[in-house]
């Protein structure tokens, strides 16, 4: 009796973890009454990535609707690949290149892999004999469904004949699972449904769910009552059996067996990751993932412009002047410089013998020799604008009685006659002026 006793009290434990009919493994007697939890070790739910929260964020203000235009439904289609058309409002249909798939559309023929569209016009592979069900959604980036009512249409297609058994009955519970990567993934996972004709939720108050979605994963369970999307991480490296089924309140089979998928999800850790599954945006990356404008970038501020030079008021610049070719020449320019024509500048004064018969041809004659050398010399200079006109002669000087102080010199005087105090231009010739400067100006007379 004992022995008796203490086997029934092991058996319904045994049941639970062995996974009898009604109980699967994890799941407990409060999860029958509500979501059941993991047990300890298995599968996480975890916040999503950080580019997964802006991207929804940025499309949230979008209510796509979608329209299958041909073919219609019930169409009996030849063999052959044919032609899909689709008609699409408020969504946005974008390839972004290296980035990946923006906002798009995804058509999914029965359980074959589902094909990613960014146009409304697509070709289709070709059917098998029978009935198929064709499904469009549109997809956000990451390959999430767009649940809002207009988002997703469903149509049968016919190959030969139809065969209703080969789908479910119209206006019944369809679970449609939605695998937004196909191939290896990495992790945290997403795990996304669509859910077409199923029983409203609570529709007779708390606790009267319509419906129910039971997940499991390498054989632990756990139980959904919310259409939302799920990130899971705790996945083991390699290929997980992924098992979904839609069951009714009491945890019943909803409409076998149609409802009840397996797959298997690929888990590696050395792949690179999508860029919708890393770090925040960059402006840049967000606005091609959306397909709006690429903003410009800031411009680079302007240097401060240089002070300018003042620059001269005359049309044409002022000649620079010339370095003279001695100081002779160099004296006579700045003597210049308040005359506006040239002058001849007075050759130093020779030193005059006495007066004397003999010597009154010796004083005089070197005298305009040496002038007229100088005014050539200054008349030929490079920076002389024009030739001078000549100038008028000068008007002849009264002659002083004799014997006044200016009378001019006789032949038999001891002074020089007049005229060799006058250069040819008419000023008086200035005495030659003592030191080394004169002498210089002596020896180039000379």
């Amino acid at each position: 009796m004992a022995l008796l006793l203490a086997i029934g009290l092991i058996w319904p434990a045994q049941a639970l973890a062995l996974g009898f009919p009604g109980r699967q493994r994890g799941e407990t007697a409060a999860g029958a009454q509500g979501l059941a939890r993991p047990r300890q070790g298995a599968l996480q739910e975890v916040a999503p990535p950080p580019a997964v929260q802006e991207l929804r964020q940025a499309l949230a203000d979008h209510e796509p609707r979608l329209r299958i235009v041909s073919p219609t439904n019930d169409s009996l289609l030849p063999a052959g690949p044919w032609s899909l058309r689709l008609e699409v409002e408020d969504w946005p249909l974008v390839d972004a290149g290296p980035l990946g798939l923006g906002p798009h559309l995804v058509a999914q023929l029965d359980d074959l892999p589902a094909i990613s569209l960014t146009s409304t016009e697509a070709e289709m592979p070709a059917l098998s004999p029978g009935s198929h069900r064709l499904t469009v959604y549109a997809a956000r980036p990451w390959g999430e469904a767009v649940k809002s009512p207009g988002a997703y249409r469903q149509i049968r297609l016919h190959r030969v004949a139809a065969n209703p058994l080969a789908v479910p009955a119209p206006g019944s519970p369809q679970l449609i699972p939605v695998r937004p990567t196909p191939g290896p993934v990495q992790e945290p996972v997403l795990l996304d449904w669509l859910l077409l004709d199923a029983p409203l939720q609570r529709l007779r108050g708390e606790g009267t769910e319509g419906w129910r979605l039971r997940v499991s994963v390498n054989g632990d369970s756990f139980l959904v009552d919310q259409q939302t999307p799920l990130w899971l991480s705790g996945w083991r490296s390699g290929e997980n059996a992924l098992q979904l089924e839609l069951v009714d309140g009491r945890g019943e089979p909803l409409n076998p067996p149609f409802n009840s998928l397996v797959s298997g999800v690929t888990v590696s850790r050395g792949l690179s990751q999508p860029r919708w599954l890393g770090a925040p945006l960059e402006p840049l990356e967000r606005a091609r993932l959306l397909g709006e404008a690429v903003p410009e970038p800031e411009p680079e501020p302007e240097p401060e412009p240089e002070p300018e030079l003042e620059q001269t008021t005359s049309a044409t610049p002022a000649p620079a002047p010339e370095a003279p070719a001695s100081p002779a020449e160099a004296v006579d320019n700045d003597n210049d410089q308040e005359a506006p024509e040239p002058v001849a500048k007075a050759a130093p004064e020779a030193q005059l013998p006495e007066a004397g018969p003999e010597n009154e041809t010796a004083a005089v004659a070197p005298a305009e020799p040496l002038a007229e050398a100088v005014t050539d010399k200054v008349a030929g200079r490079e920076d002389t604008p024009a030739t001078p006109e000549p100038l008028p002669p000068p008007p002849p000087l009264p002659s002083p009685p004799p014997g006044s102080p200016s009378a001019p010199r006789t032949a038999s005087s001891d002074l020089p006659p007049a005229r060799t105090q006058v250069n040819p231009v008419g000023t008086l010739i200035r005495p030659a002026p003592q030191g080394p400067l004169a002498r210089l100006r002596e020896r180039l007379g000379r």
